[in-house]
Parts: C-alpha cells; structure tokens; sequence
C-alpha cells in the first residue's frame, strides 16, 4: 500500500464513492474501530480480510496472553463482547483463552456488529483538496474525509538486516509458521523478546 500527500496526479476517471471516513484493516481494531464510527451514524467503508492475520499467521492451538474477559472487541452498545458471544454459541469461558476461540469471536463480532466489510486491498491513498482518495487494488476509488489507518502487525514485522544475506529456509519470523511442526526435532534460536 502506498500513501501519498498533495500529489498532482492525472484526474481519475473511475467513480468514486464518498464515505464519512475509511477503515484500512479488518483486525480487532478496524472492526471496532469501524462499529463505534457506526454507532455515531457515519457513513464507513471497511476494507481488508477480517482477522487474516490471526486466521493465516498466528500458530494454531496458541493460547491467548490475556484472559478471555479482557479480549473484547467493541461496539457502542456493548452487544457484542465475549460474554454475548459464549451464550450465543453455547460455550463457556475458559482461561487460558485459546486462539481458535479468540478467531471464531471475532468472525462473529465482525458478522453482526460490521457486516459489510469490502475484503479489497487499498492500492493508495492520496490526499486531495482536503479529502483522501482510496484507490482499491480493483481500481475503484472511495473518497472521504477521514482515514483510519489499523492495518495490523503484518506491515510492522521487523527482520533485522544482519540476516538478509540467509536463505529463508534459516530465517524467518514466527508470523510465517501458523505451524510449528517444521521445527520438530531441530536445533533452533529464537531472537528476539517480543
């Protein structure tokens, strides 16, 4: 994604559609995020694939830091936190709070409290005449006022540069394994504390 400030560009041709604000992300913050904007009756257009980082990144069978009661997502009226969604379900709280559950809330939190989430990437963002311009990568473009960027931690992975020059198969960061099985019976150093 490239965001860009005051750039003379040529007109686009393609229609845009106007939005109060832009919701960039689809993780537990864009759809809160995007649910409170709702609730104070502003137009919003969310994109992004909703919970794809902790559906296609994070290890299975993970166990949550936090305790399932402090791990809610947020709506305006508070119908949808982690107890609304244990009755509705029929499941009961459990510490430690697993990842699988953690997932399943949020695909449900997103279902009834942000419905229409638009799962297209944003190509750009420009800002023009006091307005952004959100270039989808289908090439539709949405303008509006305002912008929240809440992409995920995907676009801050930090490689340090000292191991560039290392094949992948050496290398890589805990958000490329949502399995660990590759590592079973390996010698194996873990850098960093995070």
């Amino acid at each position: 994604m490239n965001v860009s400030v005051d750039m003379k560009k040529p007109q686009h041709s393609t229609p845009t559609s106007e939005y109060d604000v832009v919701v960039v992300g689809a993780g537990p913050y864009g759809l809160s995020t995007a649910a409170h904007l709702q609730g104070r009756g502003l137009k919003v257009a969310i994109f992004g694939k909703p919970l794809k980082l902790w559906r296609e990144h994070m290890p299975k069978g993970m166990l949550l830091r936090s305790y399932w009661w402090a791990t809610n997502l947020s709506d305006p009226e508070k119908k949808y936190g982690l107890e609304q969604y244990f009755q509705a379900e029929g499941q009961h709280e459990s510490d430690p709070f697993l990842i699988e559950t953690f997932i399943d809330y949020g695909l449900w939190f997103q279902k009834h409290a942000v419905p229409h989430v638009d799962e297209t990437y944003v190509k750009t963002i420009e800002r023009k005449e006091g307005q952004f311009l959100v270039t989808l990568v289908d090439g539709r473009v949405v303008r509006a006022p305002a912008v929240v960027m809440a992409p995920g931690l995907n676009y801050y992975v930090y490689r340090p540069a000292e191991y560039d020059h290392m094949p992948d198969e050496l290398v890589s960061h805990t958000g490329d394994h949502p399995s660990f099985d590759r590592f079973a019976g390996k010698h194996v150093v873990v850098i960093g504390g995070g």
